[in-house]
């Protein structure tokens, strides 16, 4: 009950526009029990959150039926005055830091091996380090709310220190860190990070996944990957982004499309424009790589984070790009540039 209560007060204070939701099939508790602590289980959580509807902590209870797979998890919100309730600093614990979903998206189960061993022991390394260190954000504007800080529109909470890897279906697929609380901040805000007192500096991997799509093709990218004469640099970005994401070509027309307020001509111009300006890769166009191109970025970003901390460097990793502090900065250039090589190698 506390827990389910201290979520709903920071729901109600941060996103009151969110509903929580959670499973009510035992089945998933079981196949999951992997990523949560043993004492929230079926039987625990779910009698816990039917007392609190009835107390009238939680409201809006929307009870999908047992044992028909919609696909929909049952839901609620917090009572809008939790808002008003003071709560002490609350500590967040990340958990099961190697994380497998299926195709889905869902937490699945898996039998460690050595990848699983290795990862785990490395994030207990870097996470440790970045507990210890002192991660603050200089903007003038910030408000700090009990356990959150209230930025331009949107909250982040300090206390998610640890880093976890995410795998997308197999071990070869995806692997990107997630879980540092600046990776929520935006990039404007980022710039004001500070770590141990210090400035930092944010550098990142220009097109890091064209030019490793341009290395499988065994070419090397001249001039810029989103540039086409017609089209804001912007949409032609998340158009290829798309194109590398999408399983079929009916799937990327479609998000395309959207993106493009349904206007489905002119995402096909679109998609016939990135195939003239890219002709050398556009036999990975929506065949799915794009879950095999980060698992390559997350290895580059897994090197950069292994070399930054055996030289004693706190370094906080935001996909393809790094922040370190200022003085710093050459150091984390070279690491990134020498990673990105060796990685790019095996390609």
């Amino acid at each position: 009950m506390v827990a389910v209560v201290a979520d709903a007060i920071l729901t109600a204070r941060h996103a009151p526009e969110l509903r929580i939701s959670y499973p009510r099939r035992n089945g998933w508790w079981h196949e999951t029990r992997r990523y949560r602590d043993p004492n929230l289980t079926f039987y625990n959580v779910v009698p816990a959150i039917d007392d609190l509807l009835d107390a009238g902590l939680l409201v809006e209870h929307d009870l999908q039926p047992a044992g028909r797979p919609t696909g929909i998890q049952s839901s609620y919100r917090p009572a809008p005055w939790l808002a008003d309730v003071e709560v002490p600093e609350l500590r967040h614990e990340v958990g099961e830091v190697i994380r497998l979903k299926d195709a889905a998206g869902r937490l699945i189960d898996y039998r460690d091996n050595d990848r699983t061993r290795r990862d785990r022991a490395l994030l207990a390394k870097i996470n440790r380090s970045l507990v210890e260190a002192e991660i603050e954000l200089d903007v003038p504007t910030a408000v700090r709310d009990g356990n959150a800080i209230r930025l331009d529109g949107y909250s982040v909470f300090p206390s998610m220190m640890s880093l976890y890897r995410v795998y997308n279906g197999a071990w070869d697929r995806g692997g990107r860190f997630y879980g540092g609380w600046w990776q929520s901040c935006r990039k404007a805000h980022r710039r004001h990070l500070t770590i141990d007192g210090h400035s930092t500096v944010e550098l990142d991997y220009q097109q890091i996944h064209p030019r490793l799509l341009y290395g499988l093709a065994g070419c090397q990218l001249e001039g810029d990957a989103y540039t086409l004469p017609g089209w804001s640099r912007g949409v032609v970005k998340q158009a290829f982004n798309t194109l590398l994401n999408a399983g079929s070509l009916r799937e990327a027309l479609g998000s395309i499309s959207e993106n493009l307020r349904e206007d489905r001509n002119a995402a096909k111009a679109l998609i016939a424009d990135i195939r003239t300006l890219h002709p050398d890769i556009e036999a990975y166009f929506h065949s799915g790589i794009g879950l095999q191109l980060q698992a390559l970025d997350s290895e580059i970003c897994r090197k950069v984070l292994v070399e930054m901390h055996r030289r004693g460097i706190v370094t906080l990793p935001v996909h393809d790009s790094f922040i370190a502090a200022d003085e710093h900065e050459d150091t984390l250039s070279q690491v990134m540039q020498k990673a990105f090589s060796l990685v790019s190698k095996t390609v």
